[in-house]
């Protein structure tokens, strides 16, 4: 079923912008995804062309890529904000391979912030994002209930400072 929403939203995009998207932001949260038994990490995996993979117990362990040639559209970029809770409970690990280029856009968009940044292609390919370990909560609430602001860039960077911690494969943070 997650497949299912998920190709429903890119043949909604595609009919609206007449072409695949390539990129697609995605909030996840612990509670939610142990309520609807992973769903919404199902639909981020199925966006990238990939499906859940699991042990022999029926346990997640993993994700299997689905080849271009049966996935039958380019891979999507997805860039996650994930909450405290599903940082900790359910992480999310993401390889590039060396497909095309116009196949695969999250590898091209890595390709190209590396560049851009002079960064490692591991650095550019982070799209998981959270708070540090031990941090919870992005704070703007408090911020706007405080009147501690007056731009709204301020919250955006109350957001950045907060949530600005890319998960590598290891699961370590990096501001």
């Amino acid at each position: 079923e997650a497949h299912n929403q998920a190709m429903l939203l890119v043949e909604r995009i595609r009919e609206a912008q007449g072409r695949w998207p390539e990129t697609i932001a995605l909030a996840l949260w612990g509670t939610d995804n142990m309520k609807r038994e992973g769903a919404p990490l199902s639909q981020a995996l199925a966006l990238m062309g990939a499906e859940p993979a699991f042990d022999a117990y029926g346990r997640l362990a993993g994700a299997r890529l689905i080849p271009l040639e049966e996935l039958g559209r380019p891979r999507i970029d997805v860039v996650i904000t994930a909450s405290g809770v599903f940082r900790d409970l359910l992480p999310l690990q993401v390889k590039l391979l060396a497909e095309p280029l116009d196949q695969n856009a999250v590898r091209r968009h890595a390709l190209a912030q590396a560049e851009k940044l002079g960064c490692s292609l591991e650095e550019a390919a982070l799209r998981v994002f959270s708070n540090d370990d031990g941090a919870y909560g992005a704070n703007v609430n408090l911020t706007v209930e405080d009147g501690s602001w007056g731009e709204g860039d301020e919250l955006a960077n109350v957001f950045v400072r907060r949530k600005g911690f890319g998960y590598d494969r290891n699961g370590r943070p990096a501001a």
